[in-house]
């Protein structure tokens, strides 16, 4: 279509009008659940539209509200038009609306037919919907089906010139409450339309991949009206999953896909997982060409990416060339990512009252940062009282709606008084005229002290994490609250006994890269997705319910056990056993109940319940399996692999029997080498740190004892090794995380010098505590840092039960110790450390049972954990 053919569209019924001279031309091509591929032709939906609108205005009158309730289809698509072509308003519904949703739309209307589904005859009754207004799309061939409305020849209604005539009842997506109705006149859309076809994005020759619900505008104007006003062809998926789309993808041609940027994630997600199962060579070739392909197409636009991904190109879509993005912001590292990796990106912003677009990243002049510039007959202002540059975007033009329907108090605060449209989103204007979207104004969240915070940049620095898939910002009582949602299949192929753990550490080293006010300071763990619109937008106003509610909630907790696999693994004597005794331990567990988040099992926890598992049924579990227990399911998988194992399998070696070998005392040759590095160790401390030492004669002569310290830094371990005098410093070791000091063949060999034996509590505490106790009950010196990790803000953390566990053990003294100077030295988020005084400060010895009288908790560990942590912070 050319830009005079472009011009004439000022009606979608000029967009009708050119259907039938296409011919065979296909027009929708649909892919089935099994397989099979139908085509729809031009001429084939140009006879149905006009035949179906015939039958409607005969039926119901020309004119009529016909509200369409169903998936995408081709007779969706027929539907619409017919609806327009018999001069009638269409209301599309989403097809996962319920009867609640449903109701919402009657109240402002009363439609004279209803094109919908099956599935939905049962919402319409309850909505006291008389039948003989329904008309089924899937139906058979009786007297429901919509075909029998068809009449032959063709509508006659007909107006070209009446383009302020509402086409479109639109209903907004309700991410902050109650839908409004938006109504887009055939002047709304065709100026949309115009715009998109002005920017050459899709030609005749395109297929053009739409996953996305019709009923969304922006599924309707980009994906379906601007594809078939320029003469391409619509190609429905069978699914939105991957192997759906991508099935798709190859077997129809598509070229170009309308998607959202949670698909888009998606894909990244897939690829990146796909990668790392590779080998190191790969990984290293893929990650150097999606720099130089970067590069590339940054500073020279030449474009490597289908020549050096030829084989990701050949699974996702071998046609595929350019990915359109709505519907939500598309980060602008993510769109560059996809580019580099051989794909042109193409974003905009828009929303439903505007048709949909307002500004658009064009082929030729796009930057990812921005949105883009203002369409033909859109104009931009942003509303800026405090002169800084950003406000309200407000926007004016063809495309724009006149008002809410049947709401006048909304339209009234939805417009200025010179009749700008206020968006609610902020954003600014750069000097070329790119609109830069920095947020939705009800979604900014003000905090006590003034401060605001718009969340979703916020959010997607948390959600950074490999082990973290959602984060949703939330302050409902003036406290910035996060809901998490955990990736659990990332975090089982890590392995961990405290998912809690893990969570909370990982926000916490994104926390402690950003101002204080920016710090979630709670947050709770849900096991479902955060509920979003069907283009991927948070319902912000559902946070607060589901933050209230339990602290891990599961949407599998009634799911009843199904399917031979689960059959099979209780179907073992052990196994079944096992079932039956956690369902009398914990309520409502099932299958896919999380052990650590559903039922409350922390690192502790796992110590005490396979103890029992043990003593109870005879099947001993290693660290190594239940570190990727994440579902009840795995714990049964686990015990019934325990069960089948030979008892060499189940009982060999282990990494407790490796680790326990660096308690060992070294040879003289290796002893003088460890005395040489704490030599350095000290002069280091004595020179530029300058360090301090109180309380040294606290210190017991004699006997094993635990040394306590509070950790900060990296520097910890070396200020307390220079403190210690000489007599105690050659029968000390120490406890060390495995992921630091056995980590390579370096630090192992340190590590043997200095007698640093590896522990990794949040994956194997109960190995870890009897590396500690088996250290202590040889008379040595033990240093074991309580708090698990490094602080990341300097304050004392809560000290893990772990400690009062090993103490229950080994009632040995307890020397608490507080290293001060080591966080300003070298904190978590430094990567080199900077000189300045350091202290160590020894605290009087105290006793196991002392502790575990002045202590909190509901167990000896807690309350001996409690007071240890007291202690130590009183120094």
């Amino acid at each position: 279509m050319t830009r005079a053919d472009d011009a004439r569209l000022v009606m979608l019924d000029d967009l009708v009008a050119a259907f039938r001279a296409r011919g065979e031309h296909p027009a929708i091509v649909t892919l089935a659940a099994d397989g099979n591929i139908s085509t729809v032709s031009y001429a084939g939906l140009d006879e149905d539209l006009r035949r179906f609108a015939r039958g409607l205005g005969q039926a119901f009158g020309d004119g009529a509200r016909v509200l369409l309730w169903a998936p995408n289809s081709p007779a969706w698509i027929t539907a619409y038009f017919g609806i327009i072509a018999a001069g009638g308003i269409v209301i599309p519904l989403d097809d996962q609306s319920d009867t609640e949703g449903l109701l919402a739309v009657l109240a402002q209307n009363e439609p004279a037919a209803f094109v919908t589904a099956s599935p939905h005859l049962e919402a319409l009754r309850e909505a006291g919907v008389s039948e003989e207004t329904a008309f089924l799309l899937d139906a058979a061939d009786d007297a429901r089906n919509w075909r029998q409305l068809m009449r032959d020849g063709i509508s006659g209604r007909r107006s070209a010139t009446d383009d302020k005539r509402v086409a479109v009842l639109l209903y907004t997506s309700g991410t902050t409450g109650t839908p409004k109705g938006v109504p887009l006149t055939h002047e709304n859309l065709m100026s949309n339309v115009r715009g998109l076809l002005n920017a050459g994005i899709v030609r005749p020759t395109d297929r053009v991949l739409l996953p996305l619900p019709l009923h969304h505008s922006y599924a309707a104007t980009v994906g379906m009206l601007t594809v078939l006003a320029c003469g391409a062809t619509i190609v429905l998926p069978a699914g939105v999953t991957g192997p759906e789309l991508t099935a798709a993808a190859n077997r129809a041609g598509a070229t170009i896909l309308v998607g959202v940027p949670r698909l888009y994630e998606a894909l990244l997600e897939s690829v990146s997982a796909a990668v790392q199962e590779r080998t190191p060579i790969v990984r290293i070739w893929f990650q150097s060409m999606l720099r130089l392909g970067g590069m590339l197409r940054r500073l020279t636009g030449i474009n490597i990416g289908p020549f050096a991904f030829r084989s990701l190109h050949r699974r996702v879509g071998r046609s595929l060339r350019t990915l359109a993005s709505g519907g939500a912001p598309l980060h602008p590292a993510l769109a560059r990512q996809l580019e580099a990796l051989g794909w042109l990106v193409l974003t905009g912003y828009g929303l439903t009252e505007t048709s949909p677009v307002v500004t658009f990243n064009v082929p030729r002049t796009r930057r990812f940062e921005t949105q883009g510039r203002a369409l033909p007959d859109v104009e931009l202002r942003i509303d800026d009282p405090a002169g800084e540059g950003k406000g309200e975007i407000q926007v004016r033009g063809l495309s724009i709606f006149s008002g809410y329907w049947k709401d006048s108090a909304a339209t009234e605060r939805a417009f200025t008084a010179d009749g700008w449209f206020r968006t609610g989103d902020t954003g600014s204007l750069d000097r070329d005229g790119f609109l830069h979207v920095l947020g939705r104004q009800s979604d900014v969240i003000v905090l006590p002290d003034g401060k605001k915070i718009s969340p979703e940049e916020l959010e997607r620095r948390y959600e950074q994490s490999p082990y973290i898939r959602e984060v949703a910002l939330l302050a409902p009582q003036g406290e910035l609250l996060a809901l998490v949602v955990a990736d659990e299949e990332a975090i089982r192929a890590r392995g961990t006994m405290s998912e809690q753990n893990l969570l909370r550490d990982e926000l916490d080293i994104a926390s402690s890269a950003l101002p204080s006010w920016q710090r979630i300071r709670g947050y709770r763990v849900l096991r479902q997705s955060l509920p979003r619109t069907r283009l991927g937008k948070l319902r912000r106003h559902q946070l607060p319910t589901l933050y209230a509610g339990r602290p891990a909630t599961s949407p599998r907790a009634t799911t009843p056990v199904i399917g031979e696999d689960a059959k099979r693994l209780l179907h073992g004597s052990r196994t079944e056993a096992i079932w039956r005794w956690l369902n009398e331990r914990y309520a409502g567990v099932t299958l896919e109940s999380s052990p650590q988040l559903d039922l409350g099992i922390d690192s502790l926890g796992w110590v005490s319940l396979t103890t029992e598992i043990e003593d109870r049924f005879g099947v001993s579990l290693g660290s190594e399996q239940l570190s990727r227990v994440i579902t009840v399911r795995d714990l049964l998988q686990a015990v019934d692999d325990a069960a089948r194992a030979s008892p060499e399998e189940a009982g060999a070696g282990g990494p407790t029997d490796e680790a326990a070998r660096y308690l060992n005392v070294p040879g003289p040759g290796l002893r003088f080498l460890g005395m040489l590095i704490i030599a350095c160790v000290r002069l280091l401390m004595a020179g530029p740190y300058r360090l301090r030492v109180v309380g040294r004669d606290n210190l017991p002569s004699h006997g094993p004892f635990l040394i306590t310290p509070n950790h900060c830094s990296y520097l910890d371990p070396l200020a307390v090794a220079a403190a210690l005098p000489p007599f105690l410093r050659r029968r000390t070791c120490w406890a060390g995380w495995a992921g630091k000091m056995h980590k390579g063949p370096v630090w192992r060999a340190a590590s043997r010098l200095l007698r640093v034996f590896p522990i990794n509590p949040d994956q194997d505490l109960g190995g870890a505590i009897r590396l500690g106790a088996q250290a202590l009950a040889g008379g040595d010196v033990l240093v074991w840092f309580p708090e698990g990790r490094r602080s990341r803000d300097g304050e004392l953390q809560r000290f893990r039960a772990g400690i009062g566990v090993l103490l229950e053990r080994m009632p040995v003294p307890v020397i608490p110790v507080r290293i001060g100077g080591t966080f300003a030295a070298w904190p978590p988020q430094r990567r080199w450390p900077r000189f300045g005084p350091v202290s160590v400060t020894f605290g009087r010895a105290r006793s196991t049972e002392w502790l575990r009288e002045h202590g909190d908790g509901q167990d000896n560990p807690a309350r001996i954990s409690s007071a240890l942590a007291r202690t130590v912070a009183e120094l």
